[in-house]
């Protein structure tokens, strides 16, 4: 399982911002905002119970990078006078597709619930 690196990720969502062009790197401020952002973020979805990072903070795992990196640019926006992500053509809500990935990507792996019976 390949991971990517806690930087990528907030490089990544400045660029889905359209703050950082691809290949350059952040200003430290806009680096550190986005930063900022990123343990609230990852603590809602784990409360949401749409992900579980297991406490792995600089190991994410590459096929939740792309959305994280929506949701977390989306969290950054206002900061950068931004309304939120921009929509595209094929994805008119990208946060609520950013979510529904990683709803499919972490679909039926164990939550070690127990189990709740009805007795009739």
């Amino acid at each position: 399982m390949t991971t990517r690196t806690r930087r990528e990720l907030v490089t990544e969502a400045l660029v889905n911002l359209g703050v950082l062009a691809a290949g350059q790197q952040p200003d430290a401020e806009d680096f550190e905002m986005v930063d900022n952002m990123y343990e609230p973020m990852v603590a809602w979805l784990e409360a949401a119970q749409i992900i579980d990072m297991d406490n792995t903070v600089d190991a994410i795992p590459a096929e939740w990078f792309n959305p994280l990196a929506v949701l977390l640019a989306d969290e950054a926006a206002l900061g950068f006078g931004l309304p939120g992500v921009p929509a595209a053509p094929n994805s008119p809500s990208p946060v609520a597709a950013a979510i529904d990935k990683l709803r499919l990507a972490t679909y039926a792996r164990p939550t070690y619930e127990i189990q709740k019976t009805e007795y009739f």
